[in-house]
């Protein structure tokens, strides 16, 4: 249940690209035919489902019933009599209709016009079916699994038997064949399977044939039986043949067909009384999703070449082709050549079916066919021919919905063909963004950054290609040189395009280069190469430097958010300074060697991510990289973020200055100071060491080995009696431990 967490190499929600596209509008077909939702899948059954408001059953229902009374009752008092009452209701219903039929009396019911329709006739053994059912109904209901109570199997066959002698007694055969449904159902749902066909062989055949939908209800619950029996291929025919004739238990009939062998298959071929039934097999083996649907298609077009069902399979077999292929050239996150070789294959294959029933001009919708191999053309890389099919269909069609589909295919394969090299490249790429269908469909957006990024990727324009993947923001967490300095560069070109200038600007008529300074600088700074940081910090004016930090705080106990005492106050140019000048006073004898190398190493340890100034040279310190200190590598994931976040975790360069710090003194309690800072750094480079495995979010004390231990060692050896070695003691718990061991 815990989220999942965005890995470096995926795209997630920071990048622009690297997804599966789609652009084929499923509503072409999915209002037009009741199967669509099946047969064209790949989420088209899901977001179906999701618009059910109900069970389909329960108006199929209710209309066979209107329909029973010469559609006098309402549907909502049926409705009512049939969900919403209680016995208790329909045995005074049964009271008054019994004997009270031609006097006014009242009852609960007596507004209900489907209650006086069946009052005014005397339909007593209506009344009768009704409690029966409502009798039968809880125990039929599926419950929640963790609150559903086991079944009262024999109360349910008691049920059974009575439902026998009201089939008996009854003369109606549309009642007949209820009882039959409620008697059936019962032993389907007490789960004894062999009873639910033994009830069928006695009852049905003693049922006059009524047309209704609880023939095939009941044959859905035969089905079920013959399934959970182990009768595979005769409960998948049964739901074939439910599927085919049933809206109302279509979902039920889809999910449940299942065949696993050949000879089943042919078991069910061999019963089909007529092609349809065996159009509808293949139509439903065609829209599994390890079907070879292709083959099932040319059998169905033989069978029927204006079946329904062929159009949809279409569909669903070129959104299946269309997740692989689309864009396969130049998409960041693709398929191997394997798998694009085998698709493209499959994709030749379907394509030469579909022109082939274009000559013979058999399809139900010709248009439709027609766009589809425009963009299975496209699919396999021939843009210009899959225009050109597009050009084709529009003259072929008046429907504004496909016209629609053509237009986003259309545009698809306009921005697949974009050429780095065509001088009228941003002309086109200006028009293209203005259509109906790219501002309609989300999908455009990503798809079309991600070809201009490739098309800059071939001209060695790393920059734009990295902004048409990815947001400024990405750069700043993870600092690439190549790209900040190419982006530079470009930011200085007088003659960009205007697709560049889009990509480039900040706001108003400034472009992102500050921006980029900040980010150059910062990387330096990062690296520590304080000059070159120097260098970028003089092409950003002073008060677009930003914050300031206290670099040189000396405390014992690192705590990077507490608020720090230290007036001395610097932004990251005026730190890069001062740091160059602590050297320079150094090497010129102008300072005390062992007061500048100690601040030089209290600057270098406060900017890393240990340190209370990591904002220095990190634009975001995440309390999350602890649990990847030791993976080896100053990169770590970061949610939304798949180029990763860069923390600074090197503490050698401090470690070195301090071990300056402390040999360049006289004074031992100065060397006691200096000796714990390096301390300090030794625990830390154990944190990011790839062999350590210690928990730092645990709250045991680090099982710090040896060759991290030389800097404790030698507090504990020569300067344990210094009046700092007993604050460090007092102050810092770890420390403590280890002087005690």
């Amino acid at each position: 249940m815990l989220p999942v967490r965005t890995a470096m190499g995926d795209c997630g929600i920071g990048g622009r690209a690297g997804r599966t596209y789609s652009f084929v509008h499923t509503d072409i077909m999915q209002m037009q035919s009741d199967y669509a939702p099946y047969l064209m899948g790949f989420g088209v059954i899901g977001d179906y489902y999701k618009l059910e408001q109900r069970d389909a059953s329960y108006d199929d229902n209710i209309g066979e019933w209107r329909g029973r009374f010469c559609s006098y009752p309402d549907s909502a008092d049926i409705e009512e009599i049939l969900y919403d009452t209680d016995i208790d209701q329909l045995a005074e219903l049964r009271d008054v209709t019994s004997r009270y039929k031609d006097k006014e009396t009242f009852y609960e019911l007596e507004k209900n016009t489907f209650a006086q329709v069946i009052k005014g006739n005397g339909c007593t053994d209506v009344v009768d079916y009704l409690i029966y059912a409502k009798q039968c109904e809880p125990y039929c209901l599926q419950g929640e699994l963790w609150s559903e109570k086991p079944k009262d199997v024999a109360q349910m066959f008691m049920l059974i038997n009575q439902g026998r002698q009201l089939f008996k007694n009854t003369n109606a055969p549309f009642l007949k064949l209820r009882y039959a449904y409620q008697m059936i159902r019962l032993a389907h749902y007490a789960k004894d399977y062999p009873a639910v066909l033994n009830i069928y062989n006695d009852v049905m055949p003693k049922t006059d044939k009524v047309k209704s939908i609880i023939n095939y209800w009941i044959l859905a619950h035969k089905a079920g039986a013959l399934k959970s029996m182990g009768k595979r291929a005769e409960a998948a025919y049964l739901f074939a043949v439910v599927f085919r004739y049933c809206p109302s238990k279509r979902r039920q009939a889809f999910e449940s067909f299942d065949i696993q062998t050949e000879n089943e298959w042919q078991y069910c071929l061999n019963s089909c009384r007529d092609d349809k039934e065996r159009a509808a097999l293949y139509a439903i083996r065609a829209s599994r999703d390890k079907a070879k649907g292709l083959d099932d298609m040319v059998n169905l077009y033989n069978l029927d070449p204006t079946n329904e069902h062929l159009d949809m399979l279409l569909i669903r077999e070129t959104l299946r082709l269309e997740k692989i292929l689309i864009g396969h050239t130049f998409r960041r996150e693709r398929y191997t050549p394997d798998v694009i070789v085998k698709n493209k294959l499959y994709c030749q294959n379907l394509r030469y079916f579909v022109s082939q029933v274009l000559q013979r001009k058999t399809a139900r919708n010709l248009a439709l066919w027609q766009t589809t191999e425009g963009y299975l053309t496209l699919l396999l890389g021939d843009w210009n021919g899959a225009i050109r099919s597009f050009f084709i269909a529009k003259s072929m069609t008046q429907d504004p919905v496909l016209l629609e589909q053509i237009d986003a295919f259309d545009l698809a394969a306009r921005i697949t063909g974009l050429q780095a090299n065509d001088p009228r490249t941003d002309d086109i790429v200006n028009a293209l963004r203005k259509t109906d269908a790219y501002v309609s469909d989300a999908d455009f957006e990503p798809f079309f950054y991600e070809k201009m990024g490739n098309l800059y990727k071939t001209k060695n324009d790393i920059g734009i290609a990295y902004l048409c993947d990815l947001p400024l923001g990405q750069l700043e967490k993870n600092p690439r040189l190549d790209v900040i300095d190419n982006l530079i560069a470009l930011c200085r070109k007088p003659d960009k395009t205007a697709f560049e200038r889009e990509l480039l600007m900040a706001g108003g008529n400034k472009t992102i280069e500050t921006q980029l300074w900040h980010i150059k600088a910062r990387y330096h700074l990062s690296h520590f190469e304080m000059e070159a940081a120097n260098e970028a910090y003089r092409n950003i004016p002073i008060p677009e430097r930003g914050k300031k930090y206290m670099p040189f705080v000396d405390k014992i106990k690192d705590c990077v958010n507490c608020v720090q005492t230290d007036t001395a106050l610097y932004d990251r140019a005026e730190f890069t300074l001062k740091m160059l000048e602590l050297g320079y006073q150094i090497r010129a004898n102008l300072i005390d060697p062992a007061l500048g190398y100690y601040r030089m190493g209290l600057g270098y340890y406060n900017m890393t991510y240990f340190g209370n100034s990591s904002g220095i040279g990190d634009f975001n310190r995440s309390g999350s990289s602890w649990q990847y200190l030791n993976s080896g590598d100053a990169v770590h994931p970061l949610p939304n973020y798949p180029q990763g976040n860069f923390e600074v975790t090197d503490v050698s360069l401090a470690l070195q200055y301090f071990e300056k710090a402390r040999q360049a003194s006289l004074d031992r309690e100065f060397q006691a100071r200096c000796t714990f800072w390096c301390a300090k750094c030794e625990q830390n480079m154990f944190y990011v060491d790839k062999q350590s495995r210690y928990n730092v979010g645990g709250k045991t004390m680090p099982n710090v080995p040896p060759q991290y231990q030389k800097y404790f060692k030698l507090l504990k050896d020569y300067y344990r009696d210094t009046p700092f070695y007993r604050q460090a003691q007092t102050e810092c718990k770890y420390f403590n431990y280890y002087s005690i061991r």
